[in-house]
């Protein structure tokens, strides 16, 4: 297959608006809001010059999958393979295990091409509230190229043999059902936040790149006036977008239509010299483009691992990030790179095991230790590790007693009883039950803690993103809503069977109190029409800023050993003071509630802590860990006692019990 010498620098200025797009965003999402869409022009550009490079081959029958696969190989791997070993050495470094069985999984799934759909799989979605955390996230758009890779040389040698002539056409019909499909995914019934990282959903936008080169194939370029044009429409397209979006626009969809259509027409048009693209052909952005794919490498693991430190990127900080991303993508660029793009003479049967194989299983081993040993906690002192360990976190929707959003699909008192149990091992059967989101799963340890005191078992059920009192549902896509509206309906029918029916949620309705005082009282009158006892969790405090870490940080001597960890406690009351005096209202009205408050045990009038003792409390922003959740419960009893206490027929059915 003979190497492409039609060197456009034009493109190379484009990728350089790509390129610098993404960076802006990720150092200041309120810069540039749809700076994310760059990789949509990135995705327009490699459909253009695949599809060049292949039917040109093929129209001089000189095409060769492993010398194209090769290509691809050299143009990579190596560079990425720096970047692994680099974030692999801060990661081992810097992340608690938690953390480090996470990064070396998505590690493992960049090298397998698959870190799209193992991002996918998360309920938050690329614009997620930990994802800027995660170091290999950019790697998803590498994945989805890949993927794209390893079926479009297929399809256009199979297209170009039998239906040359229509070639065109079944691109276009390809790509308006990708669009439409991606539409639909990305604002319909089926939306979804996982839809962004999937190559089906971005099919359309490599397609429109394919359709250009198809166009400049089969026909001359357009004429200066017309190319001039086109290349200006382009322009405008190309970067509406990015000033117009926003973190919550519809994405994919139809917003991505604009970027890359804007790309197409500025690759199609700049075939023929026009003033238009003749700016993109500016120094400073044909060496910015160059170098762009390294840029990329480079520039969010930075950004991320100090985001992961908690420093923060102010101004001066965020500069010297992308001053010291471009030197590390010349580096790459000029050292590794641009060598092995000349190494003509090395065949696909020496590349693929040297930047492929051998990264590839070292990595896949690091994942597997990883996973075995729990994120490798000998990377820590003795010291370290006790802290360490309070970070854990039953956090893994899985089964169908903790469920991610939308995946419900019923459950039944007798598998509650069987599978979803915990507390008293010797009860007969659990008498109180607990359901709602993620934040009742991290109060399960608590409640557990309570019911085994008390003899009694307990039986819960959780959702992701699905308030216990969702009747309206709080859940982040309409099939979730319908879902988590059944949850609730199922889950309250089952009340007169439990002594005790507790709700504990995250009780997000800041400004909505009066939705929150409806939905609540809907709730416990159903309870109590039940015969049940309502419990209510207040909330656990949310923090403003993520100092889950600090404590740690500062026992490693990364943050000052004066910082102060906890949080004030008036924010906490003006953030959530509003909900607690709805669930204290409701109190009175119905007297038998019991209501339980973590926020006296982590709060006094000026400070809400983060760690009690050597415990870390909290997770993330908004969950309390299991250790956390535990040691909470214990000085419950001994503060306030235990609510839940077992009758006489708990006593006996205990005594009978297998």
């Amino acid at each position: 297959m003979p190497p492409d010498s039609s060197y456009r620098p034009d493109i190379d200025g484009l990728r350089a608006l790509a390129v610098l797009a993404v960076i802006a965003f990720h150092a200041s999402p309120a810069t540039l809001g749809g700076g994310y869409a760059g990789v949509d022009i990135f995705f327009a550009i490699s459909g253009f010059l695949i599809t060049g490079l292949i039917l040109r081959a093929l129209e001089q029958d000189d095409f060769s999958l492993a010398e194209f696969y090769n290509r691809r190989v050299k143009r990579l791997l190596p560079a990425y393979c720096a970047v692994t070993v680099f974030t692999l050495a801060m990661a081992s470094y810097l992340m608690i295990p938690n953390d480090y069985v996470f990064y070396t999984t998505s590690l493992a799934a960049s090298w397998a091409f698959v870190s799209n759909v193992f991002f996918s799989l998360l309920s938050w979605g690329y614009f997620g509230q930990r994802t800027e955390e995660f170091p290999l996230l950019h790697t998803w758009s590498l994945s989805l190229e890949e993927q794209f890779y390893f079926g479009y040389p297929l399809l256009l040698i199979l297209l170009h043999r039998r239906c040359r002539r229509h070639l065109p056409a079944i691109l276009s019909v390809l790509a308006l059902a990708a669009l439409l499909l991606s539409e639909w995914r990305a604002t319909g019934p089926g939306a979804s936040a996982g839809a962004y990282f999937l190559l089906p959903y971005r099919a359309h936008e490599l397609l429109l790149g394919a359709l250009a080169a198809c166009a400049l194939l089969r026909r001359a370029p357009p004429p200066p006036r017309v190319a001039a044009v086109l290349a200006a429409l382009g322009l405008c397209l190309a970067l509406a977008p990015l000033a117009l979006l926003r973190r919550g626009s519809p994405f994919p969809g139809l917003n991505s239509l604009y970027p890359c259509l804007g790309a197409a027409l500025l690759l199609y048009a700049g075939a023929r010299a026009n003033p238009v693209s003749a700016l993109l052909t500016a120094s400073p952005l044909v060496a910015v483009g160059r170098i762009s794919y390294s840029l990329y490498l480079w520039h969010w693991p930075l950004f991320s691992f100090l985001r992961y430190r908690r420093i923060e990127l102010d101004l001066a900080t965020g500069t010297a990030v992308i001053a010291l991303s471009f030197a590390l993508a010349y580096l790459s660029w000029r050292y590794i790179e641009q060598p092995l793009r000349r190494q003509h003479h090395l065949r696909l049967r020496a590349t693929l095991p040297r930047y492929y194989a051998l990264p590839a299983a070292c990595c896949l081993a690091v994942g597997l230790y990883s996973y075995a040993t729990e994120g490798a906690p000998s990377r820590f002192s003795p010291e370290a590790r006790q802290l360490i360990a309070s970070y854990s976190f039953e956090r893994d929707l899985t089964g169908a007693c903790a469920i991610q959003a939308g995946a419900y699909h019923g459950v039944t008192l007798a598998y509650l009883r069987q599978h979803c149990v915990a507390g008293d091992p010797h009860a007969a059967r659990p008498a109180i039950l607990l359901f709602g989101d993620s934040h009742a799963n991290h109060v399960k340890p608590f409640l557990a803690t309570l019911a085994r005191d008390g003899g009694l078992a307990m039986a819960y059920h959780f959702e992701g993103s699905c308030s216990a009192i969702d009747l309206r549902p709080n859940a982040p896509n309409p099939a979730a809503a319908t879902t988590c509206q059944r949850r609730n309906a199922d889950l309250l029918a089952l009340a007169p069977h439990f002594r005790y029916v507790a709700l504990a949620t995250y009780w997000k309705y800041k400004g909505r109190e009066a939705d929150f005082a409806r939905d609540l009282d809907v709730a416990l009158s159903r309870i109590a029409a039940a015969g049940a006892i309502p419990v209510v969790f207040k909330d656990t405090p949310s923090l403003q800023v993520d100092m889950s870490r600090c404590v740690l940080f500062r026992q490693r001597g990364w943050v000052a050993p004066s910082t102060n960890c906890n949080m004030p406690a008036d924010q906490v009351r003006a953030r959530q003071g509003s909900m607690d005096a709805v669930i204290d209202a409701l109190r009175l009205r119905y007297p038998q509630t019991i209501v339980i408050d973590p926020k006296r045990l982590m709060c006094d009038t000026r400070e809400c802590v983060t760690s009690i003792g050597n415990v870390a409390l909290f997770k993330d922003i908004n969950h309390i860990n299991l250790q956390a959740s535990e040691l909470l419960a214990r000085l419950y009893l001994r503060a306030q006692g235990n609510p839940f206490t077992a009758l006489p027929d708990d006593a006996s059915a205990r005594h009978t019990a297998p």
